[in-house]
Order: C-alpha cells, then structure tokens, then sequence
C-alpha cells in the first residue's frame, strides 16, 4: 500500500523540495528492513502451505526431471546435473506448462513498449535460482554469457551497488539500471565528491 512520507517532495516547481539528510544508518534502512522481514515471514508462510505436487521439469535435451512445486528449486536441478553448471547458472528461464497463480500477480515493469507480445502458452519467465518451482515446466539454465543472464546478474549488481552506497555513504539512491555492458548507481551525496580512493 502507498502512504504519504514525510520526507522530501515534489513542489510545484518540479524539483524537489525540502531537506535531503545524507547520513550513514539513516532510520529508513532500518524500516526498510523491518518492512522486508514482515513480507518474507508472510511469503515463507504461505509458501509451506502451498501443495506439494509431483511436477515435471524438461530441460533442453529433452531430460526430464521429477521434482515437487513449491519444493524442487532449479538451483537443485542445476546441482544434480553437476557442481560447475550450479555454480555457473544465474538465472533459470522457464515456461510453465500449466497456470502458475504467481504469474498472474506479477506486473511486468521492464518490457519494452516495442517488444512483442509472447503467446501466453509459450510465455518464458526468468526464476531465480533459489526460488522453488511452482508446476511442471520447460527450463533452461542461463549463465552469464548468455544476454539474459547477464542483464539479470548487472541488474542484481545495481541493487547491491546502490544498497552498499546508502549504507557506507548515507547517500540518496537516484537510478541505477543494467546496460548492454555493466552496470551502475547515481546517488546524492550532498557536497562530498567521490573519488577513486572511495
């Protein structure tokens, strides 16, 4: 749900108006992660109550592999074909054979407005690798030398860039999105200048 803060707002200007403190342990890291630990609790809740079916994973050699929704991972997948793909996978993109109730609670925020709509049967999803299955699928193990495994690993590196910036500098996250060749995060720093030392 969107509340009104108390912080810093958008005046008629179009600028922002009113203090930016920049501080490290600002009290918003704090909330924020007193706000996360709720979500999780109510996530990992409803997740043990989820049915544990029989479900089929495919793979792109055609193996198929036995697995249980909301058990089977596809880090656990990765890890009973071998260590090395595990450790080499970033991210799995999967297309489930059957309706998957999480789906339909998702909003799609990165899709370009130009990209083709994909056929809702053959639609792929990128699951984390730690995330349990929900239903029999299609998956593919993506590394980082794959274009979505990359721009899954630099969008990643962004958020932990950006998270690192607020703590060691107390600074104001702006925006920080992947590109075709990294990735970075702009902040407010108030008067200080960083510097390659930092």
């Amino acid at each position: 749900r969107a509340y009104a803060g108390g912080g810093p707002r958008i005046g008629e200007t179009g600028k922002f108006e009113g203090e930016f403190k920049v501080q490290q342990k600002a009290p918003y890291i704090n909330h924020r992660l007193e706000v996360w630990e709720k979500l999780y609790k109510k996530y990992a809740d409803a997740l043990a109550s989820k049915p544990r079916k029989d479900i089929k994973i495919e793979l792109p050699d055609g193996t198929v592999k036995d697995g249980k929704a909301f058990e089977t991972s596809p880090m656990e997948i990765a890890m009973s074909i071998s260590k090395g793909l595990a450790e080499s996978a970033v991210v799995a993109k999967v297309i489930y054979k059957e309706n998957v109730e999480s789906l339909t609670q998702c909003v799609v925020a990165d899709v370009e407005e130009d990209e083709p709509e994909e056929d809702p049967s053959e639609q792929s999803v990128l699951w984390d690798m730690t995330r349990p299955l929900e239903g029999s699928c299609r998956m593919e193990l993506l590394k980082f030398d794959h274009p979505q495994g990359q721009d899954v690993f630099w969008h990643s590196s962004a958020h932990i860039l950006g998270q690192a910036m607020e703590r060691e500098f107390g600074c104001h996250l702006t925006i920080g999105p992947a590109l075709e060749s990294g990735f970075y995060y702009d902040g407010f720093f108030g008067e200080r200048k960083l510097n390659e030392n930092d």
